[in-house]
């Protein structure tokens, strides 16, 4: 058996990493099984956490912050937890008030002009 040390830090930057990439693909999986229960769910809403929301918009959670802080997106506090509706999200896409980077702005149009 082969033994590896790596520091501190250097241990807490992947463990965030596979964190964020948990995250990404949870997401990306729960975003496809509403896609696909949507036509089974006449009028019920899907909600999204917060890290949801980061990931679909591509913004840090400092900047989920303001736009709850400048009430530009709805939420909702339910049991120590922002939750938002996914239609909320959809609209503050459609209106373009999310910016995107430069790396990303042409997955940005690909995804959400479609």
């Amino acid at each position: 058996m082969e033994v590896i040390t790596i520091e501190s830090k250097a241990f807490q930057e992947l463990m965030l990493k596979i964190e964020q990439l948990h995250s990404y693909f949870r997401s990306f999986a729960q975003a496809k099984e509403n896609r696909e229960n949507r036509g089974n769910r006449d009028n019920r809403e899907v909600w999204l956490d917060s890290r949801a929301v980061c990931d679909r918009l591509n913004i840090s959670t400092r900047t989920l912050y303001r736009l709850r802080k400048e009430r530009l997106i709805a939420y909702s506090f339910v049991r120590g937890q922002y939750r938002f509706k996914e239609s909320d999200v959809e609209k503050i896409v459609n209106e373009r008030l999310v910016v995107a980077n430069p790396e990303t702005l042409d997955e940005f149009r690909q995804i959400f002009q479609r």
